[in-house]
């Protein structure tokens, strides 16, 4: 008992220690183009461009079926992210962490407020719908485009990398949320390559399973 015990003190050391060392690269060039990356409405020509892409290589009745399953998809894993494990662990923050968020520092977006996050942060919303948005196309797309999955992912990287240069999560949020969008999105191919059988009796030729 008391070696696991130990290990876990060593693995939170570890981890505090990361967090410290990436946050602590800062300059006030970086917090701003952090800040703006960890938004969300910056991204949306990005999906737009995404959808598009999809939408070259389908009929629209198969492009509208791929939109409805994403959208569940991405939907779902949020909601179980968000709203399921966060409330149910109820793991504090680092920010809200009364021994290290001292340690931390933060975006200051309006004058004397800064930016801390909501309370509870595993698993990391951010890090949960990145990875599943990136997977559901990056399933798709690397049949016609050979570094779709690489890029993707480096976009998703992005995104999570802000979350701890802001303070706002531990490593561990960001791999329990890659946990769960990965999941997420391979299921959602899963019932998006089965459906399209089913409703259009075609078979899906792209083969972007792993």
């Amino acid at each position: 008992m008391e070696t696991i015990e130990g290990w876990l003190e060593a693995l939170k050391q570890f981890e505090n220690g990361v967090l410290l060392a990436i946050n602590g690269w800062h300059s006030p060039l970086a917090d701003q183009i952090m800040w703006l990356l960890t938004g969300k409405l910056i991204w949306f020509p990005f999906y737009a461009y995404l959808l598009y892409l999809v939408y070259k290589k389908l009929t629209p009745k198969e492009f509208l079926l791929f939109l409805v399953v994403g959208l569940a998809t991405v939907g779902f894993a949020d909601m179980f992210a968000n709203y399921g494990l966060k409330h149910t662990i109820q793991r504090y923050r680092p920010s809200h962490n009364l021994e290290l968020g001292p340690l931390l520092r933060f975006y200051e977006f309006k004058p004397g407020e800064l930016y801390r996050g909501g309370q509870y942060g595993f698993v990391s919303g951010h890090s949960t719908n990145s990875f599943a948005i990136a997977w559901f196309f990056g399933l798709f797309l690397k049949k016609y485009y050979r570094f779709a999955i690489v890029g993707l992912m480096l976009w998703a990287l992005v995104i999570v990398y802000t979350r701890l240069y802001l303070g706002v999560h531990y490593p561990s949020d960001i791999i329990g949320g890659f946990i769960v969008g990965t999941s997420f999105a391979f299921a959602g191919n899963f019932f998006y390559k089965k459906l399209k059988m089913k409703f259009f009796n075609k078979p899906v030729q792209d083969k972007y399973h792993l």
